[in-house]
């Protein structure tokens, strides 16, 4: 069983880096460059709350299968403990992003969409709240990537495949 564990749990970081590096380098910049912002921005809000799910569920599954690994001393210990607190970081922070920051981000979009839509400026503490949350939210997507990166560098460092 343990062979089919560590293949899924492969399988896991690799989905999770795939959509990860998907959605940043081709996605994002596609939808704004080929769309107008406001249908651009809609289907921005139709992508993100299931990538944030997405990568829950990796980590989640993570979990389960490092906790295996590590019950079958199929991992070593300490590359599983830290392999677990990655996860764990990771995960809560996609689920941080989707439950706080996403919806914030979305009411910020919202107040500021009637003013635009009536020609006039929006008020400038909207948009800069809006920029700032925006950059956290990418810097936190990158170094979620990074995160998932070194979990992939832990499964090869302890050799578990």
């Amino acid at each position: 069983m343990v062979p089919f564990v560590k293949w899924f749990y492969l399988l896991a970081l690799s989905v999770w880096i795939g959509s990860i590096v998907f959605l940043t380098v081709v996605v994002a910049p596609t939808v704004f460059k080929t769309l107008p912002p406001d249908d651009a921005a809609k289907l921005q809000r139709a992508i993100f709350p299931r990538y944030y799910l997405l990568g829950i569920f990796c980590a989640v599954f993570g979990i389960v299968c490092v906790g295996w690994l590590l019950a079958d001393r199929a991992f070593g210990k300490w590359p599983g403990i830290l392999s677990l607190l990655l996860l764990v970081s990771t995960g809560g922070t996609n689920a941080w992003l989707l439950t706080a920051v996403l919806p914030r981000l979305n009411e910020l979009r919202e107040r500021k969409t009637p003013v635009i839509g009536s020609g006039k400026m929006p008020e400038p503490h909207w948009e800069q709240q809006w920029k700032e949350l925006h950059r956290m939210s990418v810097q936190l997507n990158f170094a979620v990537l990074g995160s998932v990166l070194a979990l992939l560098f832990l499964v090869v460092f302890a050799r578990v495949v």
